[in-house]
């Protein structure tokens, strides 16, 4: 039987993030997954931005949010020499004069210090900008994909990493002290379960309600595109490498698969030629569930009856920007040394 500290059971963008985070704090930690390529994780636009939605929203706990998360993504790329979060910067283009009408009441009073408005806002043989718009310098991009891919060969070489699928209902049993896990032949002082959206509720947390929205994202080439900030108009549009770009994102609340729709391509280059000049080609069109929860905030914590099991769950679509926080939140919770916010708590 293996020892470990903590058992996490899932490894998406939670479970990745968590992992590093109880190793900062010296834990001994097993993953399980069975990998998948086409989870809300692995096709995550991984944006950050300040101001958010068709309602111009300020980011929830921005001020601190952003700046852990930049500092915890790059010690991860430290420890594995790789590159992928990208401090892009966003433009985001009005599309209406209700929108103009609302930066306009709001930009002294709530979004001092995190836009600007540079002439010119973008290059017009590039974007269409007939309303204009406005930066946000401090938004940035993680590379989702890169950070768990760089990470998994981590954990894989750790010996810390089991690709196979369980049954979480059957497979995961508690008691007073510890967790086992039987088809692994491992013991944990905790497992925590970190498996995004399925449609099959989680039996140890039976009552966690998603709402839950399918999203649909193009990767495009637009050889003539020289723009390195992300874009946003009703779409978004954020850069690659070279020539590759990827747009995004619809939201589908009744038809929760995996599987991309010519409606939903349809709908995305309807609305990018709204605003980019540019001809494109799509190259890859891909599909997932975001792992939505009450107002879009991450519930994290321990089931009532078994101190033992907890879960991390809900990031949403802004997973990369609150992974960092509540994984640290959560970590310090299982070491002993902190306490889960309210706000957050399961």
């Amino acid at each position: 039987m293996t020892h470990v500290d903590t058992l996490i059971i899932g490894g998406g963008l939670a479970g990745t993030t968590l992992a590093w985070s109880l190793m900062h704090r010296g834990q001994r930690v097993a993953i399980v997954d069975r990998g998948t390529k086409r989870s809300s994780s692995i096709i995550a636009a991984g944006l950050m931005t300040p101001i958010t939605g068709k309602r111009l929203a300020l980011s929830w706990r921005w001020p601190e949010l952003r700046p852990f998360a930049g500092h915890f993504y790059r010690t991860i790329e430290t420890a594995t020499q790789t590159t992928f979060f990208h401090e892009r910067g966003m433009v985001r283009l009005f599309r209406n004069e209700r929108e103009c009408a609302v930066f306009a009441n709001r930009v002294d009073a709530e979004f001092r210090g995190l836009v600007q408005q540079p002439e010119p806002l973008v290059n017009e043989q590039e974007f269409a900008n007939a309303l204009g718009g406005f930066a946000m310098p401090t938004a940035a991009q993680l590379d989702v994909k890169a950070y768990l891919d760089c990470s998994r060969r981590e954990f894989r070489e750790a010996g810390m990493l089991h690709e196979v699928e369980i049954d979480v209902a059957m497979d995961i049993v508690p008691s007073a002290d510890r967790v086992i896990c039987q088809p692994l032949l491992l013991e944990a002082r905790t497992a925590i379960f970190c498996l995004g959206y399925h449609p099959i509720p989680n039996p140890w947390f039976p009552s966690l309600q998603f709402n839950s929205a399918k999203g649909e994202i193009l990767t495009l080439r637009i050889p003539e595109l020289r723009e390195k900030r992300i874009l946003n108009r009703g779409v978004w549009l954020a850069p690659l490498e070279g020539e590759m770009f990827r747009a995004g994102s619809t939201y589908e609340r009744e038809q929760l698969d995996g599987e991309p729709t010519e409606r939903g391509r349809e709908e995305i280059e309807s609305r990018l030629s709204e605003f980019l000049r540019l001809p494109f080609e799509v190259i890859d069109h891909a599909a997932a569930v975001r792992p939505i929860i009450r107002e879009s905030r991450p519930v994290l914590g321990f089931h009532p009856d078994h101190p033992r099991i907890g879960i991390f769950n809900g990031l949403g679509s802004k997973g990369s920007l609150l992974a960092p926080f509540f994984a640290a939140q959560l970590a310090d919770a299982l070491c002993g040394t902190g306490q889960i916010d309210p706000d957050v708590r399961a």
